[in-house]
């Protein structure tokens, strides 16, 4: 059957008022549907066929008024007329991953984002697992991206001083009868994947996690896998790029471009024209946006909503040691994400996350029947999760290809435009290696011949974490420093010397949340109920601006949309 007939097959099934045109190994789906769901279902059931290399759905859902991009509310002048070599649309994982790699080299940088602060949308809004990747397929660009971070991630964390700790992974499994099928069948894989695995049955389990529940016939763990703060990652990445000549502009938010003979030739945002030889599309969630504002759209993202809940950390030691996913099949024939109870890198247990197809792109609010689907799987495995011990929650949007795979190449119509983009899980992984790629084609590929940077600081040091000291070392600290000493959230043990830190880092927070952020000021039992009051004071004092000009979640955003959106920062 040829395979213009296997897509009006499809498409009969949905619509007969849906139509596709062919160009190249692409397909253009326009039209209408009467609901949203039906409109990703298409899109991935002509995606699966393998008949072509990308799908662009451009299918309507009746049942959808999308809201606007939330945008800043900053409109000023401060970057019209600014000339640079490279600018980065997005400052997530994968945009600093990029910017710092460039700096690398002798080239004038410039990221911007939208968000007052750098990785607000899903590098943060995820479990900070980094993957072993045995699930993915070795002929998928996920697989090439994160292999080749294997070789890279422990050296990058050590030179951007990023606490990375290798907790392990563990899949328990509903049925002893499962074994039959997944012993095999995860060796095989482990082996062609490069991963290291081991069984454990009946009793043996409780040597890797002493809490499991007691009737798991059998489970798998992968020990290299590992976790760390997106949040530290983030930021370390920035200000790394910072320290190395790189500018980034937050509040900035790319709307047009102009255009001419295959060439992008400036951005227009809300504070100014910027003319770059070379645009980086990491724009996440947006990206096909942004490729379809440069005229080089050749993908489509369908976001994917996933809710996190995390736990008191006072109920840590009766929860799992490694990251611990429950399964009732060997194989998920779907596109939900498995979740599990992840011990993070700061003392908590995170529980999640679930997968829900959204079609909005910054649905970042959390809905009780969520949480509650999230415990009750995880209980299966977790027999001491109680919705008690929860201290907050939030929601990330995934960028989801229809391919479900990454997007890393050169612009197919537009000569100066590199796209990395359906970054989703593993991106946090993979984005070393992902950072290095694009480098790698901005400058072999688009400027042919680029001067190493001679000054490019490899090493940058991280905040002082006082409650990680022993106790001579914090001694020793305050008596050199007072403030070490005065303690201003009493949950997590954050001093008042280390809130004036970050007030002095190179990427500056200009919100209580971005505080947050940094030093986990506020991410305890009371979720800053008891040190609020005496960060903004501390910040007022500091930055000499007035208590009433201190914002939670910082001023340059507004809602341009009437969806009611959650305090959900954690």
């Amino acid at each position: 059957m040829k395979r213009i007939d296997i897509v009006r097959r499809i498409i009969s099934e949905y619509s007969p008022s849906i139509s596709f045109k062919e160009e190249d190994d692409l397909i253009y789906l326009s039209g209408s549907l009467d609901n949203y769901q039906d409109v990703v279902s298409l899109g991935l059931e002509i995606a699966k066929t393998h008949l072509y290399e990308h799908v662009i759905n451009n299918v309507e859902a009746k049942d959808v008024r999308l809201p606007q991009i939330r945008t800043p509310a900053i409109n000023d002048n401060s970057l019209d007329n600014t000339k640079v070599d490279v600018l980065v649309i997005g400052a997530g994982v994968i945009g600093l991953s990029i910017l710092r790699e460039l700096t690398k080299y002798d080239l004038k940088l410039l990221c911007i984002d939208k968000e007052d602060d750098v990785g607000l949308h899903a590098s943060t809004r995820n479990d900070g697992n980094i993957h072993v990747g045995i699930d993915l397929s070795t002929k998928s660009k996920k697989f090439y991206y994160l292999n080749k971070a294997r070789a890279l991630n422990e050296k990058l964390f050590a030179d951007l001083d990023v606490k990375y700790v290798k907790t392990g992974q563990t899949i328990a499994f509903s049925k002893v009868s499962q074994a039959v099928l997944a012993v095999p069948y995860l060796r095989k894989k482990g082996q062609k994947n490069g991963v290291k695995v081991k069984f454990y049955f009946g009793k043996e389990i409780q040597e890797i996690e002493p809490n499991i529940a007691k009737n798991i016939p059998f489970a798998v763990n992968f020990a290299e896998a590992g976790q760390i703060s997106p949040f530290e990652y983030v930021v370390a990445l920035a200000e790394s790029a910072i320290m190395n000549g790189a500018t980034v502009s937050l509040s900035t938010y790319a709307s047009s471009m102009q255009v001419s003979s295959d060439k992008i030739i400036s951005v227009t945002t809300n504070r100014g024209t910027i003319y770059p030889k070379v645009v980086i599309n990491a724009a996440g969630a947006f990206s096909d946006l942004v490729a379809k504002m440069a005229g080089d759209q050749f993908f489509s993202i369908h976001p994917r909503k996933g809710t996190d809940i995390i736990m008191d950390k006072k109920v840590s030691y009766l929860l799992s040691k490694s990251a611990l996913g429950y399964r009732e099949e060997l194989i998920s024939h779907s596109s939900t994400k498995g979740g599990g109870v992840i011990p993070t890198i700061d003392g908590n247990s995170l529980i999640g996350p679930n997968a829900i197809e959204t079609p909005f792109r910054e649905d970042h609010t959390v809905d009780l029947t969520a949480i509650k689907e999230i415990m009750s799987k995880n209980a299966n495995s977790e027999p001491n999760l109680n919705m008690k011990d929860i201290i907050t929650y939030f929601s990330g949007i995934r960028a989801a290809t229809y391919e479900e795979d990454f997007v890393v190449e050169p612009g197919r119509k537009v000569k100066n435009i590199v796209h990395a983009a359906g970054i989703q899980s593993p991106g946090l992984t993979a984005a070393s290696a992902i950072g290095q790629d694009v480098a790698n084609i901005v400058v072999n590929e688009i400027f042919h011949e680029t001067r190493k940077n001679e000054h490019f600081i490899n090493k940058r040091k991280g905040l002082i974490k006082t409650n990680e000291l022993s106790l001579s070392e914090r001694d020793a600290l305050i008596k050199k420093n007072p403030d070490y000493g005065i303690i201003v959230c009493r949950c997590e043990e954050i001093s008042k010397g280390e809130i004036i830190d970050c007030l002095n880092r190179p990427l500056k927070p200009t919100s209580i949340d971005a505080i947050k952020r940094r030093v986990r000021a506020g991410m305890g039992r009371c979720q800053g109920g008891f040190c609020r009051p005496l960060i903004v004071s501390l910040i007022s004092e500091k930055e000499n601006i007035p208590l009433e000009k201190i914002y939670k979640r910082g001023m340059a955003n507004v809602l341009t949309n009437d969806n009611k959106e959650v305090d959900d920062e954690h």
